[in-house]
């Protein structure tokens, strides 16, 4: 199975849904709703004025022209012709020069010469990905000497549980490829979804030591009890834009990030 193809498949399907979901709320955001997190924003810095960016895997450029409207000179790649297509749209929509490419992140090589004061990526990410050291290569390439590498993910024990939480699914030093059958998204308005997508579980000790084997000096490394989106099916409010699952509140980090930086020589 070429698992780009099929994944490019099902994000394409996600992405006429995602455009028109509540929580995205892209009319929102137009008329100046912030989409980013305290997690990420607290990690970058506090100008991005003049400060190249690259955002990889961007979806439909939500995130990448919120760090325009915050000064940086974005470029967003993405695996999805439809999401890439929706960001360029978007950017010209609501007036934030961006530029993006549609590519797999292990070609953008092919795409793409040049450096980055920071690079970005956030949420759901490094599970389409079978090779972080492939990644973490990508990641050291595009980064200038001194520049900084922002990355937030949801973390491994969010995604080891059977369906309704009562056990584990899936092993944790698990490396095997995940071939699932899926309905829906985890938007509204994604009933019409379905399809096959191909994943893998990441242990965080694999993300940390690919970025350490590129050289790269790891700044910071948080765990979070919560997601920052209502976007697993069984989570609960606790606070602003901070969700715990129902059957364990606040018991098991959900998210995690790194902060990291690319030595100046």
């Amino acid at each position: 199975m070429d698992y780009l193809e099929t994944n490019r498949a099902h994000w394409n399907q996600r992405t006429a849904a995602h455009l028109t979901s509540e929580f995205y709320d892209v009319e929102g955001w137009l008329s100046g709703g912030e989409c980013l997190r305290d997690i990420e924003l607290g990690l970058l810095p506090p100008s991005l004025a003049r400060k190249s960016l690259l955002h990889l895997q961007c979806h439909f450029g939500q995130d990448t022209l919120s760090l325009a409207r915050r000064g940086a000179e974005v470029t967003g790649v993405d695996l999805s012709d439809q999401a890439i297509g929706a960001a360029r749209e978007l950017s010209q929509r609501s007036g934030l020069p961006g530029r993006f490419i549609n590519c797999d992140v292990y070609s953008l090589p092919e795409h793409l010469d040049e450096t980055f004061d920071i690079v970005f990526t956030t949420y759901g990410t490094i599970g389409w990905l079978p090779d972080l050291d492939k990644w973490a290569a990508i990641v050291s390439r595009y980064l200038k000497p001194g520049g900084q590498f922002v990355f937030v993910e949801f973390h491994p024990l969010a995604w080891l549980w059977n369906a309704d939480r009562t056990g584990i699914q899936y092993g944790y030093f698990s490396r095997e490829a995940i071939v699932e059958e899926t309905t829906g998204s985890y938007t509204d308005g994604s009933e019409e979804v379905s399809g096959t997508e191909v994943s893998w579980d990441h242990p965080i000790s694999d993300v940390i030591n690919a970025l350490l084997h590129q050289g790269l000096d790891l700044r910071q490394f948080e765990e979070y009890d919560y997601s920052p989106y209502d976007c697993f099916p069984d989570l609960v409010e606790v606070a602003k834009n901070r969700y715990h699952f129902k059957q364990m509140p606040g018991l098991i980090p959900l998210t995690y990030s790194l902060d990291v930086v690319k030595p100046l020589n």
